[in-house]
Formats: structure tokens, sequence, C-alpha cells
């Protein structure tokens, strides 16, 4: 499984974009304040429905927007999925899978899988035997 696309809509610093994932690896580049972390956490929102950020939907959404929609496409062996997440600035959000509103989030969670990994995890690898053991 892999996700071949993903799709943002007035999400953080996105009005609209759509990126496909076309090689077995991708790596992105850029200045600062350009939106990589922003298109990452889009991804983990994706996957968790939650964000290492820990900020409220309303704060996802871009200023002048009521409304975001985080979209994903997923290749399998046998099928492919369509994923979407929609944020309302006044609350309630909604997750959609292959076109279909789910009634409970916890039926989203585990189609998507991720590990977000980050420099704050390198004290797992560099840091004290106390906290390599934890």
């Amino acid at each position: 499984m892999y996700l071949q696309s993903l799709y943002i809509e007035n999400f953080r610093n996105y009005s609209q974009q759509k990126v496909e994932f076309n090689a077995p690896k991708t790596i992105l580049m850029g200045n600062n304040a350009q939106g990589k972390s922003n298109l990452l956490e889009a991804v983990e929102l994706l996957a968790t429905l939650n964000s290492h950020r820990k900020v409220r939907d309303r704060d996802l959404i871009q200023s002048g927007a009521s409304i975001a929609h985080i979209c994903g496409k997923l290749e399998r062996a046998i099928s492919t999925d369509s994923l979407k997440l929609t944020l309302r600035r006044q609350g309630h959000r909604t997750v959609n899978l292959n076109g279909e509103n789910l009634r409970r989030q916890m039926d989203f969670l585990g189609v998507l899988n991720a590990v977000q990994f980050s420099s704050v995890d390198l004290d797992l690898v560099r840091g004290s035997p106390d906290v390599r053991r934890c």
C-alpha cells in the first residue's frame, strides 16, 4: 500500500494543491516556510486524524475559509481507496472512505498507515541509555 496522491484545499498555507507520488520514495525539498511540514501534517491527519502539533481544527483551516479538505488516494495490491477528511471552522469534522461518509471516525483509522519521525525523536538513537530503553 502507498499513498498515490494527495489533494489539499484551504489547509494551512495551501489554497489548493495536488501532489502525485509516482516514485517508491519521495523527498520534499524547499526553503523554510514553504509548506513541507504542512504537507506531511496533512498525511498524518489522514492516517491518524490527529496532528503532532496539537492544534484545533480551526487553526488548520486557511484564514478566510470556513472549511478545509484533505483527500488521498491509496494504491493497494488489489484495490484503490479514496480518503477524504473535511475540517470545519465551526467544529464537526467528517470522514469519507470511497465516497461514503462514515458515521464513526474510528472506522477511518487504520486505512492509511503512516509513521511520523522528527528531529525530536533523535533521542531514541542518540540519547542516554535511560531514554533509549523507555
